[in-house]
C-alpha cells in the first residue's frame, strides 16, 4: 500500500490544503474502513477497481469519483479490488468557497461541480491535471470571512481547549459574525467544528497510543469530561465501539489520518 500527498499550486493554496492519491493491490478479503469526520471536503477520483461506500444506517455506493462535503457522519469504505485512488483535502472553507452551488450531502462530482478532469493525467504526479482542473472554478479568491482562517488555526491547535466563547472574545467578533463564517463557508456551526475537531484528536491519540495509556487518560487530553463523555462522542462520530473501530481502521485510513 503507497499513500502519498501532493503540493497544490500556491494560487489553489487558500482553498486546498492537499492532494493525495493512495495505490494497493487486492486484498485477499473485502477490506473495510471507517473514515472519521475532520472537518473537511473531499473530491475523490478511483482510477482503480472501484470499492463500497456504507453511510451509518445506510445502503452501499459506488466509492468512485465523489464528493464528501464537510460533515460529522463517518463513512465505511469497503475494498475489495485493486486500489487507486487519487483525492483533494480542501481547507475547512475551501469546498463551499469553489462550489457553493455543491450538494450538502455526498454526491458524483459529474451532478455536485461538473466534468470530471482527465483521468490518464491523474496517474503519477496529479498535482498539475488537479490544478489544472481545479483553476477552471477559482477564478478569484477564496471568498471567506477573514475571521475563519484564524479561528480555524486556534480551534485546530488545541482542539481540547477550544470554547465557542472564548474563541469569539480573543477573535473580536460577534457570536452572529463567527456563527454565520462557519455555517456559510464551512457547512458546520462553530461548536460542531470544534467536536469534530476535539474527536479527530482523541481519534488519531487512539491509534498512536492504545497499547501504552489508557482511554480515559486519551479523553482527558483530547478534552473530554470523562471516558463515557469521550465514548458516547466516538460511537457518534464514528458509528461503533471503540474496540470495533481499532478493528476497521485499517492502514490507508491511518496514513491518511497523519499531519
Amino acid at each position: 500500500m503507497r499513500y502519498t500527498r501532493h503540493a497544490p499550486a500556491t494560487r489553489l493554496s487558500g482553498f486546498v490544503e492537499h492532494y493525495w492519491s493512495v495505490t494497493a493491490p487486492a486484498p485477499p478479503g473485502a477490506l473495510r474502513a471507517v473514515l472519521v469526520p475532520n472537518g473537511r471536503a473531499t473530491v475523490q477520483f478511483c482510477l482503480g477497481t472501484p470499492g463500497r461506500r456504507f453511510a451509518a444506517g445506510g445502503p452501499s455506493t459506488r466509492n468512485a469519483n465523489v464528493y464528501l462535503p464537510v460533515g460529522v457522519e463517518p463513512f465505511v469504505i469497503e475494498q475489495e479490488g485493486d486500489s487507486h485512488y487519487v483525492g483533494i483535502q480542501f481547507t475547512p472553507w475551501g469546498a463551499r468557497s469553489l462550489f457553493p452551488e455543491a450538494p450538502t450531502q455526498p454526491a458524483q462530482v459529474v451532478d455536485a461541480i461538473g466534468p470530471l478532469p482527465d483521468k490518464s493525467r491523474l496517474r503519477g504526479d496529479p498535482a498539475d491535471e488537479l490544478d489544472r482542473w481545479l483553476g477552471e472554478f477559482a477564478r478569484k479568491d477564496p471568498s471567506f470571512a477573514e475571521v475563519l482562517p484564524e479561528a480555524v488555526r486556534q480551534i485546530d491547535a488545541d482542539p481540547s481547549v477550544a470554547v465557542v466563547k472564548e474563541l469569539r472574545v480573543a477573535l473580536a467578533v460577534s457570536s452572529s459574525t463567527l456563527y454565520r463564517a462557519f455555517r456559510d463557508l464551512v457547512g458546520l456551526s462553530p461548536k460542531q467544528y470544534i467536536q469534530v475537531m476535539r474527536h479527530r484528536a482523541f481519534t488519531d491519540r487512539l491509534l498512536e497510543r492504545a497499547d501504552r495509556e489508557p482511554a480515559a487518560l486519551l479523553a482527558a487530553i483530547a478534552g473530554y469530561a470523562d471516558q463515557p463523555h469521550a465514548s458516547r462522542e466516538f460511537t457518534r462520530f464514528t458509528g461503533m465501539t471503540v474496540t470495533a473501530f481499532r478493528h476497521r481502521y485499517d492502514g490507508i485510513a491511518r496514513l491518511m489520518a497523519q499531519d
